[in-house]
């Protein structure tokens, strides 16, 4: 059954409370998405949580600043009961099926958000999986053990590691651990150049691109404690780049 869609003021929406799940909002996708409203075309609702005081944005942030970029105030949304934590849940499984497809650093993203977290953290690797609509391919399952490990978070609710009983040379039942037999150890982790990289467009794009880099710095909560600092630096490039 479809939800009724409803309209909301992008001015009520929230994009600083962690539902982002993405590495980063695709500018292109967005320079597409905006031609395509000016255009008149319709797009899917973005799924909002609102808890009564606060509108939270789980799925549609292309969507949204593709609106915004173009001086839209309203959003189609399907508003739903929820908490800013009930959309960080939804969120981590969003666009699996619809919207630009994810990366496996989305993917990654998504399932350190939950692994991270005290109680979805103690989740197992299926429900983990699950929950990030990952849950089918096997090789996520491996890669999210391999996440926990790092993190040193096990799961309450995982599944036990095999064992085999046997008995020991003086006559006693003893339990051997086979969860470890035949696996390698996995070979070092490369670091890469993790900057997002964006494509800037040509120069009647530059007002497009200033709503962008608005936006973003509005996701940065009031209790950061690098907060003033980020506004301190970008006051300072562009006082260079203004003298």
């Amino acid at each position: 059954m479809t939800r009724p869609a409803a309209t909301i003021a992008l001015t009520k929406i929230r994009i600083d409370g962690g539902t982002q799940p993405r590495c980063e909002i695709n500018l292109a996708l967005v320079s597409e998405y905006a031609e395509a409203m000016t255009e008149g075309e319709t797009f899917p609702p973005a799924v909002v949580f609102f808890d009564g005081v606060d509108h939270w944005l789980a799925d549609g942030f292309h969507r949204y600043h593709a609106a915004s970029s173009i001086g839209l105030t309203e959003l189609p949304a399907d508003i739903r009961k929820g908490t800013q934590r009930d959309a960080v849940l939804y969120s981590v499984g969003a666009n699996a099926d619809h919207g630009q497809r994810r990366t496996n650093a989305d993917k990654r993203r998504a399932v350190l958000i939950l692994l991270n977290d005290e109680e979805w953290g103690k989740w197992s690797d299926r429900e983990i999986a699950r929950r990030c609509d990952i849950a089918g391919s096997g090789h996520w399952l491996t890669k999210i053990a391999e996440l926990r490990r790092g993190l040193h978070c096990p799961a309450q609710d995982s599944d036990p590691a095999p064992s085999r009983t046997f008995t020991t040379k003086h006559g006693t039942m003893a339990t051997m651990n086979t969860e470890n037999i035949g696996r390698r150890e996995p070979a070092p982790q490369q670091i890469t150049d993790m900057t997002p990289q964006r494509t800037l467009g040509p120069p009647s794009d530059g007002l497009q691109f200033a709503r962008m880099a608005i936006a973003d710095l509005e996701q940065i909560r009031d209790d950061d404690i690098q907060r003033d600092d980020a506004f301190a630096l970008v006051l300072q490039w562009i006082d260079g780049r203004t003298r």
